[in-house]
């Protein structure tokens, strides 16, 4: 594996450990908040 494909799959890999953070945390505020904290916490979606 050459060093760009080396960078470029370390940022993808810290990208998806974010995102999947992110939505482990919005699940467990939802759950604690109810279904108001939907709208500040997913964007997105």
């Amino acid at each position: 594996m050459t060093n760009l494909s080396l960078n470029i799959t370390k940022r993808l890999s810290g990208i998806w450990h974010a995102w999947h953070f992110q939505f482990a945390l919005g699940l467990v505020v939802t759950a604690l908040c109810g279904s108001l904290c939907i709208a500040c916490l997913h964007p997105l979606t």
